[in-house]
């Protein structure tokens, strides 16, 4: 379901102001290939060095021909919408995201979810950010969204919302999202108050700062996150070599009590090729390291984390198998 860019190799020669500004180039040729407008921050030339002038002559040799786009960046075009439609759709019914989706969907259905909450989807419209990823994990969150809403309307509860969140936002990155219908969290920690126990949170690669100081400090019914064993290690480092976290801060028992009552399970592989510029790399597992934790029978959070606090060497042999 995947279109591709018309440019199937990276830009090899030059320097690397040049390979970025290619880069810039594939992007927006990509986004205009579905009528949509591009649009690249200042900044984002400022803090890549690349020269505006470079970019426009590539856009005037490699894009001559792409059809006519919006005149407002961010503005969904009816070619965008029909592709992220197919994605979505290729995730619902193909083979390749069965098992996934089977997963969420058997999670959803334990709960009563009136929110689903992105977390970190990252700017289609930054030049840092990877087209590819990005039209595959906005399919998927699609997807996810629909199983929420299909389940609600099966419970005849109220038709969930959608939420984004991530800094690197732009004005055309609201544009987009809202008109996918999702609604865009401006403050990074306005999120927190959005998630409760009827709340599905998607968390692809989330910074462990915040994964740890302020999500799993929530409750959510539902969590798709990066693998908790993986994020702890990593957390650890962190706190070891450097101060991203309070010396005093508790990565561990943060983890323990958030998984207190859940149940867990890795998501199925999805292969995509997710290198088009490296042809011989061949498929690679989109959600590889994902997992999908969920809340089971209600327990009583306090009391649970002061009997976690108790079990000593055994709660740390429970994690380490996590």
């Amino acid at each position: 379901m995947t279109k591709h860019s018309m440019y199937d190799g990276p830009f090899t020669g030059g320097k690397d102001e040049d390979r970025v500004a290619h880069d810039i180039v594939e992007k927006e040729a990509w986004l205009r290939s579905f009528g949509m407008a591009p649009y690249t921050s200042p900044s984002d030339y400022n803090i890549s060095k690349v020269n505006k002038k470079r970019v426009e002559s590539l856009n005037t040799t490699n894009t001559q021909n792409l059809p006519a786009c919006e005149k407002i960046p961010g503005v969904l075009s009816a070619g965008f919408k029909h592709h992220l439609e197919g994605l979505k759709q290729d995730c619902l019914t193909s083979v390749n995201w069965s098992g996934a989706c089977s997963q969420v969907s058997y999670a959803i259905k334990q709960h009563t979810i009136d929110k689903v909450v992105i977390l970190g989807s990252a700017s289609i419209f930054s030049h840092t950010g990877e087209y590819v990823f990005w039209q595959h994990e906005m399919g998927f969150v699609l997807a996810i969204f629909e199983l929420a809403k299909q389940q609600a309307q099966s419970k005849k509860t109220r038709t969930p919302k959608l939420y984004f969140q991530d800094p690197s936002f732009c004005a055309a990155d609201h544009r987009l999202l809202q008109d996918l219908g999702g609604q865009v969290i401006q403050d990074p920690e306005a999120f927190m108050r959005y998630i409760d126990g009827k709340t599905l949170v998607f968390a692809k690669c989330p910074p462990l700062t915040m994964y740890f100081q302020d999500l799993l400090q929530t409750r959510p019914a539902v969590c798709i996150s990066t693998d908790l064993k993986q994020t702890i290690d990593g957390a650890l480092y962190l706190q070891s070599k450097y101060s991203d976290f309070p010396p005093n801060f508790d990565i561990r028992g943060t983890a323990e009590s958030f998984m207190i009552g859940r149940q867990k399970a890795e998501l199925h592989q999805a292969m995509h090729h997710l290198y088009p510029s490296i042809p011989d790399r061949g498929l690679d597992n989109f959600l590889v390291n994902m997992w999908v934790y969920w809340q089971g029978e209600k327990v009583n959070a306090t009391r649970e984390a002061k009997k976690v606090g108790k079990l000593g060497n055994k709660a740390k042999k429970w994690l380490e198998s996590l």
